[in-house]
């Protein structure tokens, strides 16, 4: 009986999973598609709402992940305590410890494929809502840059937004030798060209007594690709990518630490499923009539909102280059194992 209880566990929890993110990014999706219904084009309609909402399933289900890991493990072990089936767990000698070994290469595996799917698929979501909509209708919330800066040699240059690989709102800062701004050039768009971008309805100011010369040009090593990811949001890019950008210097309006800090989150993701794995197991511990599972559950609830809360603080410092990115992902994830294994410790003695 005992060999069969990991693969019984395992398959409560896959299947607790599986409509705990269903249910959660159906949801969401609704939502978000009922609340951003303004930013679709005129006429989209029905059919437009619904491709926004696919297209930003994958967002939101990276968004969801890793606190639907926390919800699936305590329905899994409030089911167990309804049909009595966990005191026959209790029983049969498989300790608090042993539940989490039982319950563990499910939950690892699930984190480790769903970190490869949203590296994979997000980018390719989140490229194809900028081709629709625009960079500038995907900002999430009011820390996004509303403009993105480029350092190009002795250019300053502020783009507004880009869609369909076109750019909009263009000022080019011109400086000389000493970084004085010598001229400014403005222009409603641009489009790629060879070695640069063609500006249209370009005007030029100068400040330094030399005659306004209007360039429809500007030369430059940027391309659609390069752009796309500096104005796009570190989170929805891929591993490679936040790599890439994260060892590049003066371009962009976020500071490197902002993409090495969510590489390293998609890459612990499968660390902090085990967490929330080893805080939910103990938390669950029921076996008394006086137990009520309502409250271990609002108690496993709590402690995933206080994760999600403190996570979210650091990552807002360390996305501003203010706080370690590296602490910034672990701090959060060792909190959560070190309380989860004080708790399973107590269970254990109290045994």
């Amino acid at each position: 009986m005992t060999s069969r209880l990991p693969r019984y566990l395992s398959a409560l929890f896959l299947q607790r999973l599986f409509i705990t993110i269903f249910g959660m990014v159906t949801l969401l999706g609704v939502l978000d598609a009922l609340g951003n219904a303004d930013r679709l084009p005129d006429g989209a309609g029905f059919i437009g709402q619904m491709k926004y909402m696919v297209l930003r399933m994958p967002i939101l289900f990276d968004r969801t992940f890793v606190f639907a890991i926390l919800l699936a493990v305590l329905l899994t072990y409030a089911s167990l305590y309804r049909r009595n089936e966990l005191v026959i767990i209790s029983a049969s000698g498989l300790s608090v410890f042993g539940q989490i070994r039982a319950l563990a290469p499910a939950v690892i595996v699930v984190g480790i494929v769903s970190a490869v799917l949203i590296d994979q698929v997000n980018p390719i979501a989140n490229k194809t809502l900028e081709n629709w909509l625009g960079t500038s209708a995907l900002a999430e919330n009011s820390q996004t840059p509303e403009r993105m800066w480029l350092s190009d040699g002795r250019l300053l240059v502020e783009v507004a937004g880009m869609q369909n690989e076109r750019l909009s709102g263009i000022t080019i800062f011109e400086r000389d030798a000493e970084g004085a701004v010598v001229a400014v050039t403005t222009a409603e768009a641009a489009n790629p060209a060879a070695g640069g971008w063609q500006l249209e309805n370009a005007e030029q100011q100068r400040f330094d007594g030399q005659p306004a010369v209007v360039n429809t040009f500007w030369p430059s090593p940027q391309t659609p690709d390069s752009l796309r990811l500096l104005l796009t949001e570190p989170r929805d890019l891929g591993i490679a990518d936040l790599l890439a950008l994260n060892r590049m210097r003066g371009s962009g309006s976020r500071p490197s630490s902002a993409y090495l800090l969510w590489a390293l989150h998609r890459i612990s993701l499968p660390l902090a499923a085990f967490a929330f794995l080893i805080l939910a197991v103990p938390i669950m511990q029921l076996y008394g009539r006086r137990d009520s599972s309502d409250m271990a559950l609002a108690g496993g609830v709590a402690g995933g909102f206080i994760f999600m809360v403190t996570d979210g603080v650091l990552k807002t410092l360390a996305e501003s280059g203010s706080f370690s990115a590296i602490l910034a992902v672990a701090l959060p994830i060792l909190g959560l194992t070190m309380t989860g294994l004080w708790l399973a410790l107590g269970r254990e003695v109290q045994k």
